[in-house]
């Protein structure tokens, strides 16, 4: 049955295939309307979606969770997030400030603006959210500098520090107490001046001079969320907001010259940073492949003819196959996008048996109309039943939940058939315009001399050998499986070096707060509240956040101490009762007059230790600084003084808080992230571990659920999203060996041949697994494909092999010495050069997509060409003469 119908597919492709040799003129016109149509539509239809969590299917319950969440606080969704780190506090607040304002002005941009404390609210209500503790701390730290202060409210300049400075060490010199701590004073001010004599930028924090501590870097750091109007028609929906902030970041000078550093993360910085390195990598990837695979090609066919002929086929098909792409799903994932590359990868290996036979025949002393017939009974059966497994491997994931491997695997499974359909009409079109010159002397030994002959002989002659070292490679291989991994943290996929990536990953590292929580929703507050108290008595819970925590506790006895902080700071600074700003010659004379009393004071001895030696440093910086230009005390000035008559603004501010708070006084934008429009409550909970660990962000969620399973976030999505890719791989997986059984066995009616086919990509694929086990490549988002993929693909060498060994007898002698093994060797590059060339991405998904279907392939040939000849019966089945 199985030979007859190998038969009847001959005979009709004889038949096919003649004909389109003999009307090549009206076949490539009609090949050629037919891509320039295709190609306009796909040029003018053909979109991008480049929404990440799209590619999940949308139904799975955790993603239901998310969308119910997203309506009830759509202000989360599409956020942009402004990170804004200051040498300071006061500069990196300065600076969220004025940038928040600038981009308010820009409606058409962005949606919404957001700066987490930054309503005048929390500016005047700020010291109620200490603890009681360091409320006193600061009371304390406070009335020692208020001298300092006070007197720098009337004169912020140089001249005016310079001034109460002398004034202490008169007092000190006179035998009187200091009213501040000189030393600390001395040595804030001899950093400022080594800064500005080395050129170096510096600038004195107030926040620590008031409060007496050492910034932290989340003192340091001001956010601003945006929500961006995002534009997925484009391939970049995001460019516009991202550019938009960096500009304004430009305009006002924050920049790291002036101590303030803008970068930017959050969802939309995330995706498109990892869209402009996927696009990058694909933009590479394709010129490259074509490259590489036209090198091979030449390498292999030694024509130009052929070559020419299989490049032409390959872009007809091509375009063929985006025409089909932009009618069937209308927009290409982050994933699908790859399909151009795994088209050329794939679809030349078809021109080159076809090409390889077709040259093979000619080189014998067929004329050019036999040799393409013939070319075309003898390959054409093998290359349906290679494109039906390969589509299959790529199909079977179309019913899976991952929706951006499932559109890639319908546009590439089809476009297999939309490959052979070219090879079966354009190929024999063009090799019948072009065709090969029959040799002056048929034949040759196309196997090379003796040495390369006794090598590709190795496999038939050492058969039990080469089955034993086999199967310690299998055995070994196996046995590393249950050692492979699955990592489900997308922000490894990512360009690591992107900005997105390392500004969230230092917040990660370092905030004290990490910012991927879980999220609740409750029915009110008193909800909220019991709920918050059980989850904070988990082990794997730091904190948990509500609208209530916004309110502080022990209001009378923190306002009572503001009250008595207020009363020996004395009343808020006013405008008229300043001094004008000095000359350069006032700040000179200040300095100098200074300068001197110091030395003086030094000249008199008996200083203790600490003081001396500060103030002894202090003198020796005014020596070198004392014939520098006047624009060193301009910038010196503004190191030491520019943040301080805002930190003065907002510490009299602070100071004027008289009443309690309640939930009824806090801001609107505040209530609006914690409380939806239908009155639920949101709870936030925080991580006590490092939530980059992905075992602990399973065990984070895992406790959080048993009390919350409603619980929603960022460590949920990527817990579930990767379970769910996880699930599409095994269903994948085992549906595309049992489909690509299941065609062999139809197809073949052979049990054996089926065996024969099957064992070297079973082999081959333990091996890739093998490999990503030894060399520490994970499974992941994007490379998950690769496995069902080497068993579409993989079978097309194995298919040739014991096709033709049943059809050639003078294959069965030597293998490796026909047409057929060298098909397999440069199709197996070319493969190669395509799938290869995705390692260049610098999105790792992509790139690690790339390196391990490189070494399937690698195995996959290796296998094909030692293992399955040596499994093959020199006596087996039928045959025919070539």
């Amino acid at each position: 049955m199985a030979h007859r119908l190998e038969q009847v597919l001959g005979r009709f492709l004889t038949a096919w295939i003649d004909g389109v040799g003999r009307r090549r003129g009206g076949v490539l016109a009609l090949a050629v309307a037919a891509t320039a149509a295709v190609g306009f539509y796909a040029a003018t239809t053909l979109g991008f979606n480049t929404e990440t969590t799209d590619m999940i299917d949308e139904s799975l319950p955790f993603r239901q969770a998310a969308k119910a969440y997203d309506r009830a606080f759509p202000q989360f969704s599409d956020n942009l997030v402004v990170v804004v780190e200051g040498d300071t506090p006061g500069l990196a607040e300065d600076g969220a400030e004025a940038l928040a304002r600038g981009l308010e002005d820009q409606p058409g941009v962005f949606e919404t603006v957001y700066r987490p404390g930054g309503d005048p609210f929390f500016t005047r209500n700020g010291l109620l959210y200490l603890d009681l503790d360091a409320l006193g701390e600061l009371a304390d730290n406070l009335a020692g500098v208020q001298p300092l202060i006070g007197k720098l409210v009337e004169d912020t300049s140089l001249r005016g520090l310079f001034t109460i400075l002398e004034e202490a060490v008169d007092n000190v010199t006179d035998g009187e107490a200091a009213e501040f701590d000189l030393v600390d004073a001395f040595d804030r001010l001899s950093d400022a001046v080594e800064a500005a004599l080395g050129g170096r930028r510096h600038h004195l924090s107030w926040h620590e001079v008031i409060s007496g501590e050492t910034a932290s870097i989340d003192e340091r750091r001001r956010f601003i969320v945006l929500q961006a109007r995002r534009d997925f028609t484009s391939l970049a929906p995001d460019e516009a907001s991202i550019e938009a902030v960096r500009a304004l970041a430009r305009e006002l000078a924050l920049v790291p010259e002036n101590g303030v550093r803008v970068r930017l993360t959050g969802s939309v910085a995330l995706s498109h940073d990892q869209l402009t390195a996927a696009g990058r990598g694909a933009a590479l990837a394709a010129p490259v492949a074509f490259i590489l695979v036209g090198l091979v090609l030449f390498l292999g066919l030694r024509s130009v003819r052929l070559v020419a002929a299989a490049l032409v086929t390959l872009s007809i098909g091509l375009v063929w196959t985006a025409g089909f792409a932009a009618l069937a799903v209308g927009e290409l994932n982050l994933i699908s996008i790859t399909f151009a590359v795994l088209f050329i990868g794939l679809g030349v290996a078809f021109s080159i048996h076809m090409c390889l036979r077709y040259r093979e025949l000619v080189d014998s002393g067929r004329p050019h109309a036999d040799a393409l017939a013939t070319a075309g009974r003898d390959v054409g059966g093998a290359l349906f039943l290679c494109a039906a497994t390969t589509a299959a491997g790529f199909y079977v994931f179309i019913p899976t939940d991952y929706a951006g491997v499932s559109e890639l695997g319908l546009i590439a499974g089809t476009g297999m058939f939309i490959s052979l359909f070219a090879n079966y009409t354009v190929l024999p079109a063009l090799l019948s315009l072009w065709p090969l010159a029959s040799p002056a002397r048929p034949g040759g030994n196309p196997g090379g001399g003796q040495a390369a002959g006794g090598l590709l002989g190795l496999p038939t002659r050492r058969r039990n050998a080469v089955r034993v070292v086999a199967a310690v490679l299998a055995a070994g291989s196996v046995a590393l499986v249950p050692l492979a991994r699955f990592d489900f943290n997308p922000l490894n996929l990512h360009d690591q070096t992107a900005e997105s990536v390392t500004t969230l990953r230092d917040l990660l590292r370092e905030s004290e707060r990490s910012p991927w929580s879980l999220n609740v929703l409750v029915d009110d507050v008193a909800a909220a509240e019991d709920l918050a108290a059980r989850l904070e008595s988990l082990d794997e819970v730091d904190s948990t956040l509500t609208i209530s925590d916004y309110v502080p506790d022990e209001q009378d006895e923190k306002l009572a101490l503001i009250e008595e902080m207020a009363l020996f700071m004395g009343p808020p600074p006013v405008a008229d009762r300043a001094l004008p700003p000095p000359s350069d010659a006032e700040r000179r004379a200040a300095l100098d007059s200074f300068a001197a009393a110091l030395d003086a004071w030094l000249a008199g001895g008996a200083i203790e230790p600490a003081l001396e030696a500060s103030a002894r440093r202090l003198a020796a910086n005014f020596e070198r600084l004392a014939d520098k230009a006047a624009d060193t005390l301009n910038g010196l000035e503004r190191s030491l003084l520019g943040t301080f008559p805002e930190r003065l603004r907002q510490l009299f501010a602070a100071l004027g808080a008289e009443e309690p708070v309640t939930l009824d006084d806090l801001p609107r934008a505040l209530v609006e992230r914690y409380v939806a429009a239908d009155g639920r409550v949101r709870v936030e909970v925080f991580s006590r571990d490092d939530l980059t660990d992905n075992e602990v962000l399973r065990r984070f969620v895992g406790a959080v659920r048993t009390v919350a399973p409603g619980a929603v976030g960022s460590p949920v999505s990527l817990l579930e999203s990767g379970d769910a890719v996880v699930g599409a791989f095994r269903q994948a997986l085992l549906s595309a060996l049992a489909v690509v059984l299941a065609l062999l066995l139809l197809l073949m009616r052979r049990l054996a041949d089926v065996a024969l086919v099957a064992a070297p990509i079973l082999l081959a694929a333990a091996l890739t697994v093998a490999a990503s086990v030894v060399l520490d490549i994970p499974f992941n988002f994007a490379n998950v494909i690769v496995l069902p993929l080497l068993f579409g693909t993989g079978v097309d060498s194995a298919i040739h092999f014991v096709h033709r060994h049943r059809i050639d007898a003078s294959f069965r002698t030597s293998p490796l010495r026909t047409s057929t093994a060298r098909a397999v060797v440069f199709s197996g590059l070319t493969t190669i050069c395509g799938f290869g060339s995705l390692a260049l991405s610098t999105h790792r998904g992509t790139a690690t997509m790339g390196e391990l279907l490189t070494i399937g392939i690698c195995f996959m040939v290796i296998c094909t060409l030692i293992v399955l000849p040596a499994l093959l019966k020199e006596d087996q089945g039928p045959a025919r003469g070539s």
